[in-house]
């Protein structure tokens, strides 16, 4: 029973240590991209174009606020998913706002909203 009791404290000290064990990032995990925000009927600004990560893809969609969990804006695509942006700026956050956005998934963040996929937007304009 003695022998038991110390293989179990052992394992849970492995377990313990390992949850808290230090993970480097590459430079392009940790790179925090300010999105290209076009304003209505405003082509972007050709001096905040920045070079869209491989990994993007492209939502057409509605701004939704969901007033849970303390209230957030979230974006409904076209294609019937849904998506909880971690930087979506200030002036898009209007409910009913219909949006082109360019975004990437971000599955090294988590939320509290448990809404849909989190995604950085990286190019966001009004339709």
């Amino acid at each position: 029973m003695k022998h038991l009791m110390h293989s179990l404290l052992i394992l849970i000290c492995v377990v313990a240590l390992a949850g808290c064990s230090y993970i480097t990032s590459s430079p392009i995990d940790t790179q925090k991209t300010e999105p290209n925000v076009s304003e209505p009927n405003e082509p972007p600004s050709p001096d905040r174009l920045s070079t869209v990560p491989a990994d993007s893809f492209k939502i057409v969609g509605t701004v939704v606020y969901k007033g849970i969990e303390g209230g957030f804006y979230a974006i409904d695509g076209d294609n019937g998913r849904k998506y909880d942006p971690i930087n979506l700026p200030e002036s898009f956050r209007k409910d009913g706002l219909r949006v082109k956005v360019t975004a990437r998934r971000r599955r090294d963040a988590m939320s509290l909203h448990m809404y849909g996929a989190i995604i950085e937007i990286v190019n966001i304009a009004a339709q």
